[in-house]
């Protein structure tokens, strides 16, 4: 099976989804997933902010 995480988040920290990365990583790893990737959508609170940010579509 494979797993991909896509998330979004107000804050635009760089550490906003530090514990969430390490969570999805231990999940992969105990299920034996295949990791396909993160999109991780910081500073994406809000449609207009996510159209303002690097994360347009």
């Amino acid at each position: 099976m494979k797993a991909i995480l896509i998330s979004a988040a107000w804050n635009s920290d760089n550490w906003t989804f530090d514990a969430l990365e390490a969570h999805y990583k231990t999940l992969v790893n105990y299920l034996n997933l295949e990791d396909k990737g993160m999109i991780l959508g910081k500073g994406c609170g809000t449609p207009s902010m996510t159209k303002n940010s690097k994360y347009p579509s």
